[in-house]
């Protein structure tokens, strides 16, 4: 009769068995682990939220409005200051009725400190200055006669806040770039001019503010 082995009958069978349960408990460890977010997910998740952040807004330009006028304008005040306190001295004859100057902030803070007191000329800036017509000159023969404009020459036509106006060049303190037209609300004549060195970085920078002015002036209803 043949003697079974029964010690060697369980050494046959208890490996599978225990690698069996081994495998069960590895893939219940598994499904327990991917139910929950890892460490690599959660990093993507804020990654994603901070992406979906809403972009800055941007800066709203200043606007220039004169009711007694009845004009405005746009102006970077990011860049530029208007002050009505510090205003470009004028000495003769022909100082318009009002003049709206326009200074980077470095040159407001120095005009306000004093830094050109005592007959120091003050900085090429952009304005905008508004004058009387009483004899109803056409522009270009209003320009010529004024000696607020010395040297005005290059004559073109322009289109500005609907109006048609002039472009011109004119001498002085500085070589100056200015566009003249007529307010249809009083028929007085506005001029938005370009005062330049010609070096350094300001004519540059005034430049931009004296583009946006001109593209952005309108009347008031």
């Amino acid at each position: 009769m043949m003697q079974v082995d029964y010690k060697q009958i369980q050494q046959l069978i208890l490996p599978p068995i225990l690698m069996s349960l081994i495998a069960v408990g590895t893939l219940a460890c598994q499904s327990k682990i991917s139910s929950s977010p890892s460490s690599q997910t959660i990093a993507t998740s804020v990654v994603s939220l901070e992406k979906s952040t809403p972009k800055a807004v941007a800066q709203v330009p200043g606007i220039y409005r004169s009711d007694r006028y009845r004009f405005r304008f746009n102006y970077s005040t990011k860049d530029f200051v208007i002050d009505n306190k510090i205003s470009t001295p004028r000495n003769n004859v022909a100082s318009p009725l009002a003049a709206v100057d326009i200074w980077t902030k470095q040159h407001a803070q120095k005009i306000r400190a004093g830094a050109y007191n005592g007959g120091t000329e003050y900085p090429a800036n952009v304005q905008v200055a508004v004058y009387n017509n009483p004899r109803k000159f056409s522009l270009q023969q209003w320009v010529k006669q004024s000696n607020e404009f010395t040297g005005s020459r290059d004559f073109k036509s322009a289109k500005i806040a609907g109006q048609t106006g002039v472009k011109f060049q004119s001498s002085g303190l500085y070589e100056n770039e200015n566009v003249a037209f007529i307010s249809p609300k009083d028929s007085r004549i506005i001029v938005v001019s370009l005062s330049k060195t010609g070096y350094g970085n300001n004519d540059a920078i005034y430049r931009r503010a004296y583009q946006q002015v001109v593209n952005s002036f309108t009347f008031l209803k």
